[in-house]
């Protein structure tokens, strides 16, 4: 198993709202990588893996937001309903 906490925060998208990746766990190579994010909006942590969430925008690492289709993050959360349909 490998912890880190992120010195510099990340900010991502993720169905939830935007937020801050704040720490992340790999539990090896049978299992998905969890990271730790703190929502902007109302403090709440959520883990989520990898394929739930996007880095933000930003142009000096050249990260742009023509990765972001669909504006699958956009969309609002339906509770009782999977997040990735």
């Amino acid at each position: 198993m490998i912890a880190l906490e992120f010195k510099e925060l990340v900010e991502v998208s993720t169905p939830k709202g935007d937020g801050y990746i704040w720490y992340m766990i790999d539990y090896g190579p049978h299992s998905d990588t969890l990271y730790t994010i703190i929502l902007k909006e109302n403090g709440e942590c959520w883990q989520m893996c990898h394929k739930d969430f996007r880095i933000k925008q930003n142009t000096t690492m050249g990260i742009c937001s023509s990765y972001q289709k669909n504006g699958f993050y956009k969309q609002p959360v339906v509770e009782g309903q999977p997040v990735n349909q």
